[in-house]
C-alpha cells in the first residue's frame, strides 16, 4: 500500500509528461488525470488538479480575465530522471476555456506583467508564458550546464503543454519574441504536434556561426547613407576618446556598485566592446527614427557618454552583475544557437582587442571551454525545409538580428517569412505590415486557431 501511495504522489509531483507511465505503473489509466481535472469546478481548481502544477497568486485584470502565477515540476534532465527536478515558473492569463491558448516562450526570465502578446489579442485567447530553464528561479539547485540545450527546453515546453491541455482543450498557438521566438521554433522541431501553429517574431537563426557576413552586409546598407555614416563615425569617435571614456566608465561603475573585470578585464576593453555594440544596438533599438540624435563630428566627451547610454539602453547591461545574471543566454550562444560577430571594418585601425566581441568572454571562466555544436541549428533548418508547417516568421526592416533569419523551403507547408517596413527589434508587429500582407498573416493565425 505504501508503494502505491508513493506512486500516486509521484504522479502529482513529476508532471504530465510522466503521467501515462506512472499511472499505468500504479495499475490505473492515463485518462484518470484528465477525469480529475474535468471534475473540478472553478478554473483555479482545475489548474490545481493538473499533475505537476502548483497554483500561486491570482489577480483579476481589467476586463475580467484572471492572471495566475504557476509553477510546474520539471525534470532537470529529461533523458535521466534520476538527476532530480526543478520548479519552472509560468504566468497564465485565463480568458475562457472555449478560447484558443497562446504559449508564449520568453526565452529568458519570466515577465509577470499583465500585458499579452499580439497573437493573444488577435485571437481573444488565453496566454501561458513560460520561463526558460536556467533563468530566474527556474533553475535546478545544482545546475548541470550540459542540460541547457534547445532539446531539453523543448521537452520542458512539451511537458507543460501536455499537462495544461487537460484544462485548455481548444487550439494552441506558439509564439515568442527574439530568443523566445527561437525557442518556440525549437519546440516545434522536437514536438511538432504540441501546438497548431507558430509565429516567431524577430527570431535570428544562425545556421553557420562561423560565417557572419550577412551582418556585415546589413550594417553596410541599412538606413540612409547619411544616417549610417553618422552612426559609424560616432563609433570611431568613441574609440578616439577611449582613455577618457574608460576612466569615466570605471568611475561610473564604482559609483553605482558595479564591476566589470570578470567580463572585460579592463575598462579599456569594455569601451572597445561598447563602441562596436553601439552600432549594432542603435539599429536594433532606433532605426532611422533616431537619426536626428546622431552627434555631430568632433563631439565632446559628455555627448559621447550620452550617446553610449542612448544606443545601449543604459550601461548596467555591460557589467559583471547583469552579464552574469544572463549567463544562460551566453552559454546557449556559445554552445548551440550562435551569436553575431560582425567585422566592423571601419573600426579596424582603432581596435586593440580582436577577441573582445567573442561571446565566450561573457561567460564565467569554467564555462568558456564548452564545445560548440555545429549541427543543431542546421538540423532545425533541415526540419523546416523537409517537414515544417504552419510557421510564420516576422522581422523588422531596421533590425540587425534579422540578418540571419529562418527561411521556409518549397516543402514547408502553410508558412511564410515577412518583413515589417521601418520596424526595429522592439516595434515589429503584424499590425505594421502593409495591408495585404497583414490580412494574409492574421488570416493564417486565425485559421490555425480555429475551433475544432
Amino acid at each position: 500500500m505504501a508503494r502505491e501511495r508513493q506512486k500516486h504522489r509521484t504522479v502529482r509531483r513529476w508532471g504530465a509528461a510522466a503521467v501515462a507511465v506512472l499511472v499505468l505503473a500504479a495499475g490505473g489509466t492515463a485518462a484518470g488525470a484528465g477525469t480529475a481535472v474535468a471534475a473540478a469546478g472553478d478554473i483555479r481548481e482545475r489548474l490545481a488538479a493538473v499533475p505537476g502544477v502548483t497554483v500561486g497568486e491570482q489577480r483579476v485584470l481589467d476586463g475580467g480575465d484572471r492572471q495566475y502565477t504557476l509553477t510546474f515540476r520539471q525534470w532537470a534532465d529529461h533523458r535521466d530522471h534520476s538527476r532530480g527536478s526543478f520548479e519552472q515558473r509560468l504566468n497564465l492569463i485565463h480568458h475562457a476555456l472555449d478560447a484558443p491558448t497562446v504559449l508564449y516562450s520568453t526565452g529568458y526570465e519570466l515577465d509577470e506583467g499583465e500585458g499579452v502578446s499580439e497573437p493573444t489579442r488577435l485571437l481573444g485567447g488565453n496566454e501561458l508564458k513560460i520561463e526558460h530553464r536556467f533563468f530566474g528561479p527556474s533553475t535546478p539547485a545544482a545546475p548541470d550546464w550540459s542540460t541547457l540545450t534547445v532539446r531539453q527546453a523543448a521537452d520542458d515546453y512539451h511537458a507543460v503543454v501536455t499537462a495544461l491541455k487537460l484544462v485548455y482543450r481548444q487550439k494552441w498557438i506558439g509564439t515568442g519574441w527574439s530568443k523566445g521566438g527561437m525557442a518556440s521554433v525549437y519546440h516545434r522541431r522536437f514536438h511538432p504536434r504540441d501546438v497548431d501553429g507558430t509565429i516567431a517574431y524577430v527570431a535570428p537563426h544562425d545556421v553557420d556561426d562561423a560565417d557572419d557576413r550577412s551582418y556585415d552586409r546589413f550594417l553596410a546598407n541599412v538606413g540612409t547613407p547619411e544616417c549610417r555614416a553618422g552612426v559609424q563615425r560616432v563609433s570611431r569617435q568613441l574609440l578616439g576618446q577611449r582613455d577618457a571614456l574608460a576612466a569615466r566608465y570605471d568611475a561610473w561603475a564604482k559609483g553605482e556598485g558595479y564591476t566589470y573585470t570578470a567580463t572585460f578585464g579592463t575598462a579599456d576593453r569594455a569601451v572597445e566592446f561598447m563602441a562596436m555594440e553601439s552600432v549594432f544596438s542603435y539599429w536594433m533599438l532606433w532605426g532611422e527614427e533616431g537619426c536626428d540624435k546622431v552627434p555631430v563630428a568632433n563631439a565632446g566627451l559628455d555627448t559621447l557618454w550620452g550617446w553610449l547610454h542612448f544606443t545601449l539602453g543604459g550601461l548596467d547591461g555591460y557589467t559583471d552583475q547583469r552579464i552574469g545574471a544572463h549567463a544562460a543566454y551566453y552559454y546557449q550562444a556559445a554552445t548551440q544557437i550562435g551569436r553575431p560577430s560582425p567585422a566592423f571594418p571601419w573600426l579596424a585601425d582603432l581596435r586593440r582587442y580582436p577577441d573582445v566581441y567573442d561571446v565566450r568572454n561573457q561567460l564565467p571562466g569554467p564555462l568558456r571551454d564548452a564545445p560548440f555544436d555545429r549541427g543543431t541549428m542546421r538540423d532545425v533548418q533541415d526540419w523546416i525545409d523537409r517537414d515544417g508547417s504552419r510557421l510564420l516568421f516576422v522581422y523588422g526592416q531596421w533590425d540587425p538580428w534579422g540578418s540571419e533569419r529562418f527561411s521556409v523551403g518549397r516543402r514547408t507547408r502553410d508558412s511564410a517569412v515577412l518583413t515589417v517596413p521601418r520596424a526595429t527589434h522592439g516595434t515589429t508587429a503584424l499590425s505594421g505590415l502593409p495591408g495585404p500582407e497583414r490580412v494574409r498573416a492574421e488570416g493564417m493565425l486565425k485559421r490555425w486557431a480555429r475551433s475544432r
